[in-house]
């Protein structure tokens, strides 16, 4: 009695697939927490001011993000309004530029620049403690940048001014 390879691949196979059925089924986590106690040293919350027009409001918005995202670089903790440490930025300017333009004129054109002026200031508990203005632009390139570069760059000078890189 000889088996083929093709049978084997087909048994083979057929216990992967059990096994990818199975095993996540088997796993779980589940945790009870009792605390009385807050670690409010490094938390930190975001505040965004932008309020002159729905276009630098919605670009408000999506640097919010951004800026959530690179907070795991600086050692704060977000928090919500019991935060320590509270960051306010206001959006002062935005222009998405044209990314065609850019891409065409390899970013000789002014006028296809794209631009994102934030200021920013943090504040612990209520006294504010540094304040900056955040000047992130793209003029060009093979591809042009994209609008996620802008808010990119924006959110990790941020940073690296809570994390005092500057």
């Amino acid at each position: 009695m000889m088996i083929s390879l093709g049978e084997i691949m087909n048994w083979v196979s057929k216990i992967l697939i059990v096994l990818l059925l199975a095993l996540p089924a088997c796993s779980g986590v589940d945790s009870v927490t009792k605390k009385r106690w807050s670690n409010s040293e490094n938390t930190i919350s975001i505040v965004d001011m932008t309020s002159k027009d729905f276009r630098l409001m919605d670009a408000g918005s999506k640097l919010q993000g951004y800026i959530e995202e690179t907070l795991e670089m600086t050692g704060y903790i977000l928090a919500g309004k019991n935060a320590r440490y509270h960051l306010k930025y206001k959006v002062i300017e935005f222009d998405e530029g044209n990314r065609m333009a850019r891409i065409a004129t390899m970013g000789m054109s002014e006028s296809a620049k794209a631009q994102l002026r934030v200021k920013a200031a943090l504040y612990d508990n209520g006294n504010m403690v540094g304040a900056w203005e955040v000047d992130s632009w793209i003029s060009g390139g093979i591809i042009g940048g994209s609008e996620d570069n802008l808010y990119d760059f924006a959110a990790k000078e941020i940073a690296d001014h809570l994390r005092g890189d500057f």
